[in-house]
């Protein structure tokens, strides 16, 4: 059974990634995820810090750290490609 924050922590991860980093994005909502992704960044560091490494812990670490390097690739792209698609990019449909 997980830690009742990693859980937590995991959830909130799950929904940052689905809602605002999902395959239909926009910038205020991709600058929304990277500042809570940082967040629990934060948090999974003071559980990291303060008891024994287990492997959910060393999971989400590195799921926050994934979804960091997601959130903030798509950010800086400023073309759609493939099925990933900005709202806020002004291109033409072929």
């Amino acid at each position: 059974q997980e830690h009742g924050p990693v859980a937590h922590d995991r959830a909130a991860l799950n929904q940052t990634m689905r809602f605002e980093v999902g395959v239909s994005r926009r910038f205020a909502r991709l600058q929304r995820a990277i500042r809570r992704l940082h967040l629990l960044e934060k948090e999974i560091d003071v559980i990291w810090k303060s008891s024994l490494p287990t492997r959910e812990i060393v999971e989400l670490r590195n799921m926050i750290l994934v979804g960091i390097l997601v959130a903030e690739d798509a950010e800086h792209r400023n073309e759609n490609r493939g099925l990933h698609f900005n709202k806020d990019l002004n291109e033409d449909v072929q």
